[in-house]
């Protein structure tokens, strides 16, 4: 779907959880910034793009971490129990700063469960932008309205 006027311009966050959606076998990691700029400029979006990768950062091999370094991906680390936590209080803080409007991006095989519940309200309280992307398909219906779902 391409960007309307108002979402054009606007900022974008990407928050994504590798350990479900890690960067795929034999791909550079160096690779995924740009990437994900150039999808979001085929649809019409020229705003800003930040992105936070969450994860187990000791468990992520040296060269997946050097490449997105070099590409300016901000790398939080987290254990396994709390990164959809931190993820999810980052997102909240980052909504307290950016307000609509503005683009949000969830890269994770967890949204449903997990990040559509907030999503949801969200949605029907505010006018951020939503894409979603993951590995698999989800088994379950997600009622979130997005601008498009990435798999």
């Amino acid at each position: 779907m391409m960007a309307t006027a108002k979402y054009a311009t606007a900022k974008i966050h990407v928050w994504w959880d590798m350990k479900n959606c890690p960067v795929p076998e034999g791909c550079y990691a160096g690779r995924v910034r740009p990437s994900l700029e150039a999808a979001f400029k085929e649809r019409g979006y020229s705003g800003p793009v930040s992105i936070t990768a969450y994860g187990d950062q000791t468990q992520t091999p040296g060269h997946i971490l050097q490449g997105l370094f070099s590409t300016g991906v901000s790398v939080a680390q987290t254990r396994p129990v709390s990164t959809h936590y931190i993820m999810h209080r980052d997102m909240v803080e980052w909504r307290g700063q950016n307000p609509p409007p503005a683009t949000m991006m969830i890269i994770s095989d967890e949204v449903p469960g997990v990040f559509d519940w907030d999503l949801l309200r969200l949605q029907q309280r505010t006018l951020y932008n939503l894409f979603l992307a993951y590995s698999v398909e989800p088994e379950v219906v997600i009622l979130l309205c997005t601008s498009e779902e990435w798999c």
